[in-house]
């Protein structure tokens, strides 16, 4: 049975300027840190930190599968991880971006879902590999983590009616795009049952949220077989 995790900003190393949980090693945050906030994150988990697999996320659609050949020390650049193994937890990290964690009794999946990302196809790539894998999408479910709300996600005119051309769903009020439930309606649409947290990166600071704070650290999705 699958177990999953959202953190959040609260608890772990602190290093000016990210304060509290930051995961992410790409941000300009002291290393030290990042790697005692991984230790602590594997800790709480049950898991060695090396079982942690994490990605160089570049808002595209290329998915990696993590094998008894991967290792985690080799950075996969993708979007998505895949899984079949039992002694590792796949890891998304994310300040806005939607933390989209995806399993079934066979197989999990973490994926990085933002807007440059769900209009190339992440989901449905992931999707694929699953399928690939003899798992129909009616085995699979999903949890969506925080990420930024349509309130708080104005882009301008070009971009919102490039968006929202492609897939209607994000459409929301006032040049807003609603990436939740354009990713929910691509969920539904392939039958896939889903949960979401309902909470927005942006509102208040519980969270990292790039498009508030700019530079900032990377909470985490983190799920296992």
């Amino acid at each position: 049975m699958s177990r999953s995790l959202f953190t959040s900003r609260d608890g772990g190393v602190s290093s000016a300027p990210y304060e509290s949980f930051n995961l992410a090693t790409h941000v300009g945050d002291d290393g030290g840190a990042v790697l005692e906030n991984r230790k602590t994150l594997a800790r709480n988990y049950g898991l060695p930190v090396d079982n942690l697999f994490f990605m160089n996320q570049v808002h595209g659609r290329e998915v990696a599968i993590i094998d008894d050949n991967s290792n985690s020390s080799k950075i996969p650049t993708v979007d998505a991880l895949f899984t079949q193994r039992r002694d590792v937890g796949l890891v998304t990290l994310v300040a806005d971006c939607i933390p989209l964690l995806l399993h079934s009794d066979k197989a999990v999946a973490a994926v990085h879902v933002g807007r440059q990302g769900l209009v190339k196809g992440v989901f449905e790539a992931t999707l694929a590999v699953f399928e690939s894998h003899g798992i129909s999408s009616r085995e699979i479910q999903a949890e969506l983590g925080p990420s930024i709300c349509a309130k708080c996600y104005e882009v301008d005119e070009a971009m919102y009616n490039d968006v929202t051309r492609q897939i209607p769903a994000t459409a929301s009020q006032n040049s807003c795009l609603n990436i939740e439930a354009g990713l929910i309606s691509l969920l539904d649409k392939s039958g896939i049952a889903w949960s979401s947290l309902g909470k927005c990166t942006s509102h208040g600071q519980g969270y990292y949220s790039y498009r508030r704070d700019g530079i900032t650290g990377r909470q985490a999705g983190v799920i296992s077989l």
